[in-house]
């Protein structure tokens, strides 16, 4: 059976960084899509107009007693706002590394990057709301409200729709992302495809708890990894109005994964470091 060559993420240095670590960009080895052996790629139905959507980026640690306040207050938001909000909870920095009572290590090579090298910080908890400002630009959680009104408030000028499939049998993951263009655009914009998975049951510092180590913790929104790498892939170059562009992927299936509780995000940045033009989220299986 023909199968995509394998995902390889790059080895990663860690370099010393105004007083944290810096993590080298995390590079993917991309496979096509296995159109020989799972068909022609889904058409998708043109948009009829283009809905803004946000990006919550929730910089967690299972030994931050401060973070699960953090955690409520992006659910919160996303109750607020199901349709057009998608956080992503990344677990990154000394605070999510394991030890004694957290045997568990949820950091991603993506993760790393994101808060050690794009935002440059180590203190817990902070978050980026869409990327406003830039990469290197982080919130603290009570600032994310107002920020999510604000982006929501923007006119839109792409918008993305997302097929996948999990192939069990084959231990494929099937994604496609049709991106449309509803404005021209100047610059380079990338498309990055984030794997989450939610209510993962762990242990996690609580300083509001009784005892502080919650030890059957949900964890929610979790960042498993990327299937485009940190900064994602190329899509568009000086985008036209009308243009769009089918993505499509076949990537090896991570046996730790539920895919029960696992979520697409994609996003479309402005170049490597620059600002989210528009997100997209979907559920594996519904």
């Amino acid at each position: 059976m023909v199968k995509r060559t394998n995902v390889f993420i790059s080895l990663f240095i860690v370099l010393l960084f105004s007083g944290c670590d810096e993590i080298d960009n995390p590079v993917i080895d991309f496979g096509s899509y296995e159109n020989e052996l799972y068909g022609p790629p889904p058409t998708f139905t043109p948009l009829s107009a283009p809905v803004q959507k946000v990006l919550i980026e929730d910089f967690t640690g299972q030994d931050c007693g401060n973070c699960p306040t953090a955690h409520a207050i992006a659910n919160d938001i996303l109750e607020a706002h199901e349709e057009q909000v998608a956080v992503v909870a990344v677990h990154a920095g000394s605070l999510a590394e394991p030890f004694g009572e957290f045997p568990d290590d949820w950091r991603t090579p993506e993760g790393e990057y994101y808060l050690l090298t794009q935002i440059g910080t180590d203190l817990l908890p902070t978050g980026r709301v869409n990327r406003s400002g830039g990469a290197s630009s982080d919130l603290s959680p009570s600032n994310w409200p107002g920020a999510v009104d604000d982006e929501l408030e923007e006119t839109p000028v792409v918008d993305m729709q997302i097929a996948a499939e999990y192939i069990e049998e084959n231990q494929d993951l099937n994604v496609h992302v049709s991106t449309e263009w509803f404005s021209a655009a100047t610059g380079n914009f990338k498309l990055v495809i984030m794997i989450t998975e939610d209510s993962i049951v762990a242990p996690q510092l609580n300083y509001d708890a009784d005892p502080e180590v919650v030890t059957d913790y949900l964890h929610r929104h979790m960042l498993r990894g990327t299937i485009s790498g940190a900064t994602g892939l190329t899509v568009a170059t000086n985008p036209t109005s009308d243009s769009d562009v089918v993505s499509s992927y076949t990537f090896d299936w991570n046996e730790e994964w539920n895919a029960e509780h696992i979520e697409i995000v994609t996003i479309i940045t402005d170049g490597d470091n620059g600002e989210i033009l528009n997100v997209s989220k979907k559920k594996l299986i519904e």
